[in-house]
């Protein structure tokens, strides 16, 4: 499992997903976007991309633990 920000110095975290699902190793590798973006275009770009959850920042860590719990257990 990958959590990225969007916003990050060197390459964004919706270029990174895209990065990462474009490796056969990892294509299938759950991804989490934490963020401080509610922008409905990037948030649609991620669910695209692959993202399989976007979290807004704040947020309560029942949340992120919620959203990871989906992914990872059976």
């Amino acid at each position: 499992m990958v959590i990225s920000d969007v916003n990050m110095p060197n390459m964004d975290g919706l270029t990174l997903l895209k990065h990462i699902k474009s490796l056969p190793n990892y294509k299938f590798t759950p991804v989490i976007i934490l963020t401080t973006e509610t922008d409905a275009a990037k948030k649609q770009t991620g669910q695209l991309g692959g993202a399989k959850a976007w979290v807004v920042k704040p947020f309560q860590p029942e949340q992120l633990l919620a959203a990871v719990a989906k992914l990872i257990l059976p």
